[in-house]
């Protein structure tokens, strides 16, 4: 899927805009989003890039698994490693 960065910052973008005091809606590939938002935006932000994949591609793809709010391992640490946590995700 060679529109998932946009489909991907799209996503954030909402994400971000919900948050009170809104964060900044832009993504480089360093963002470490774990650092910077609580349990329940990561929750919101894997939900919300399910759904969007599902109406994107009519297929459901699970995205939480043990290593998403592990400090170590998330793939949220990086922006680039989330997307490519996405990709190979979505098979």
């Amino acid at each position: 899927m060679s529109e998932l960065p946009e489909l991907l910052h799209s996503v954030w973008a909402r994400v971000a805009a919900d948050i009170e005091p809104p964060l900044d809606p832009e993504v480089y590939d360093d963002l470490n989003v774990i650092d910077n938002v609580d349990s329940f935006t990561i929750v919101n932000l894997l939900l919300e890039t399910e759904v969007a994949i599902e109406q994107q591609t009519g297929t459901y793809v699970t995205l939480a698994d043990e290593t998403i709010f592990d400090a170590a391992k998330s793939p949220l640490r990086r922006w680039a490693d989330w997307v490519a946590y996405v990709e190979a995700r979505r098979g």
